[in-house]
């Protein structure tokens, strides 16, 4: 399920006297109630689907690289608006901090365990391994035109928007990370319609060895994408 909410910021005013030291303080608080709402959508069905990985074509002993897949998400608005996204992993107990390899638009790997996620356990409570999501950056676009892809980390002291450098998505630890659009040249999000992300997913898993698989095993990466109004 998606979550979406409008937030509403605080502003404190401090007001003194010229002459004395004032004895009170104005709390104002402001927001704004918008009128529509944006609603996000992932092509076939939100399903990422690696196929069937024949256990005897993988390496015993070192990191397995499964490739990517593609994945397109779409942020549909009643009206134009600015709108970001965050992605939380529901898996995250079971995310192995392994390396994926060319996991990013650019070709950069995905190294971080911050934006690795879960590829769910096997019978035997082992970890299969983890995946990456990123955006296919020169293909994001904003009511046809592309930009920017731009991101604000909320643990960041400075809290500022920047410009991505590789596309890629936090899976919410240790903080949270919003991705939106900008006009090429600027890290201010732009008001839309219409938001394209194509989306990059990259996996790998354990050696054969560690894994220990007899039967069948599904991979079972879950994520959850929510819009951030701002």
């Amino acid at each position: 399920m998606f979550n979406k909410m409008i937030l509403a910021g605080a502003v404190i005013m401090a007001l003194a006297g010229t002459a004395q030291a004032a004895d009170s303080v104005d709390l104002n608080v402001k927001g704004t109630l918008v009128n529509g709402s944006c609603t996000p959508s992932l092509e076939n069905g939100g399903v990422v689907d690696f196929g069937h990985i024949p256990l005897g074509n993988l390496s015993k002993t070192e990191t397995n690289s499964l490739g990517q897949k593609k994945i397109v998400l779409t942020i549909t608005c009643d009206s134009e608006m600015p709108v970001a996204f965050d992605v939380k992993d529901n898996r995250s107990e079971s995310m192995v901090d392994l390396t994926v390899n060319s996991a990013f638009y650019n070709g950069s790997n995905c190294t971080a365990g911050s934006n690795k996620f879960g590829l769910g356990k096997t019978a035997e409570n082992v970890n299969i391994g983890a995946y990456c999501v990123g955006i296919n950056v020169p293909e994001a676009t904003i009511d046809g035109t592309s930009g920017d892809v731009i991101y604000k980390n909320l643990g960041n002291a400075a809290n500022d928007w920047s410009k991505t450098g590789d596309g890629s998505v936090r899976n919410f630890s240790p903080d949270d990370r919003y991705l939106t659009i900008a006009d090429a040249g600027t890290v201010i999000p732009k008001a839309g319609k219409n938001f394209t992300f194509p989306l990059i997913v990259t996996a790998a898993i354990q050696g054969t060895d560690v894994l220990a698989i007899t039967d069948n095993t599904n991979l079972d990466g879950s994520a959850t994408i929510s819009l951030v109004y701002i």
